[in-house]
């Protein structure tokens, strides 16, 4: 082979690897991993709007579902009422979130701890009652009376 020769062969294979298609990027998942909420399976679907209403006596519609890291909240139309799961919840997590409330009184008829907290706007009193049972928090706030707001943390742990 002469070296006029080499050196077309040459060309041919320089011209050959830069028209050759690149090799495909690796593929990979375009699904975000699973939230804490969604590992530990908790979601408004615990909390449906005909279940909340009836315990709370109030005419519910619309649920709607937030997730925002570990914290499911739901929130339903017609009666002011909202339901939060919190998962990953331990003691200390608990007693921080119950420290951000002025004054609170202890329920002792739920799972391992458990408050119930008061404001008042106007002539309106919401009740928020939050319990912890092993790592889900759950949180009910609403118009309805203290001992039915209970009564909703009650039936939805038990439900978990």
């Amino acid at each position: 082979m002469n070296a006029r020769t080499a050196l077309a062969a040459a060309a041919l294979l320089a011209l050959g690897a830069c028209s050759a298609e690149p090799a495909p990027a690796p593929t990979t998942s375009t699904e975000p991993p699973p939230t804490a909420t969604e590992s530990a399976g908790v979601s408004c679907a615990d909390a449906p709007q005909d279940v909340v209403g009836e315990v709370l006596g109030l005419r519910l519609n619309h649920s709607r579902q937030a997730i925002r890291d570990n914290v499911v909240t739901c929130t339903y139309d017609g009666g002011g009422a909202e339901v939060r799961f919190t998962t990953g919840a331990d003691a200390a997590s608990f007693a921080a979130r119950r420290a951000e409330h002025a004054s609170t009184t202890d329920v002792p008829d739920l799972p391992d701890e458990a408050y119930r907290a008061t404001t008042t706007s106007g002539e309106v009193v919401h009740t928020l009652v939050v319990a912890r049972r092993g790592t889900v928090e759950v949180a009910v706030s609403s118009g309805a009376n203290a001992a039915r707001v209970q009564q909703l943390v009650s039936t939805l742990l038990a439900g978990l």
